[in-house]
């Protein structure tokens, strides 16, 4: 089972639970734990390798197997919040939310969960260093490898973008619900987003593609086409040998089922 999975789950869990449930969870290349106590400009590095790579989450407030929450310092707390804009070039997409926990001595608290997309951008701290979660590390990158995450993003870059007018109700439900089964997620929407696939209310250019009922209607050359021909040469003109021409259109899967 996938940590994006795992992680879901974990906040779903009770305020007594939620605590333990993510301590349960091993770090990978989508989640990450941080101690309370970690300076802002240290998780900037680590909110730019979470975009340059595949986003994730990142847990602030669980340390060495104690969770710690971050109630107790909410002045510190409120300047990680910020770090992804004070110590990230450009801001990274990062949305934060706090969730009701248990510290290891009983008491209630709050522990803060981070979100993080992939960015469009190659991503870099005000040092101008640049991290790219690998596995369950962060890792600075040497300049070839800066190069080649520029070059990288400049072909994946359109797939990510926000597609205007391709709203969630373009979904195609029986599609997207037998997708969150097959990876167990309870929540279709939150997956989308948490894999890139929607910004907000509106799909991206990858999430029409794959789960839109009818992706044509904003990216119509999105579709296949099966041409079937009489003998061995297609021929030209009145001699051409077509027998007959189709287009295949809908979301991936469904094109790929129907061609």
């Amino acid at each position: 089972m996938s940590s994006t999975v795992e992680v879901g789950r974990a906040l779903d869990r009770p305020a007594s639970e939620v605590g333990q449930a993510l301590q349960a969870v091993h770090e990978d290349q989508w989640f990450d734990r941080k101690s309370s106590r970690i300076a802002p400009r240290d998780l900037g590095n680590v909110l730019v390798g979470f975009a340059n790579a595949d986003g994730g989450t990142i847990v602030v407030g669980i340390h060495a197997d104690r969770v710690e929450g971050t109630d107790r310092a909410v002045s510190h707390r409120n300047e990680l919040m910020q770090a992804h804009v004070q110590f990230c070039q450009p801001a990274v997409p990062a949305h934060f939310r706090l969730i009701e926990c248990r510290r290891g001595d009983g008491e209630p608290d709050r522990l803060l969960v981070i979100e993080v997309r992939s960015g469009e951008a190659v991503y870099a701290n005000t040092r101008d260093e640049v991290f790219l979660r690998i596995g369950d590390e962060n890792r600075r990158l040497t300049f070839a490898q800066r190069q080649e995450l520029l070059y990288d993003r400049g072909q994946g870059t359109y797939e990510s973008r926000k597609l205007e007018g391709a709203s969630l109700s373009e979904l195609d439900r029986e599609l997207l619900d037998g997708y969150a089964s097959a990876v167990d997620a309870r929540d279709p929407i939150r997956l989308l987003r948490a894999r890139g696939l929607a910004e907000k209310d509106d799909l991206t250019v990858a999430g029409a593609l794959l789960f839109a009922k009818n992706p044509q209607r904003f990216l119509p050359e999105a579709f296949v086409r099966v041409l079937r021909y009489r003998g061995r040469e297609r021929g030209t003109g009145v001699r051409q040998q077509l027998l007959y021409d189709e287009r295949v259109e809908g979301p991936i899967a469904r094109q790929l089922f129907a061609a």
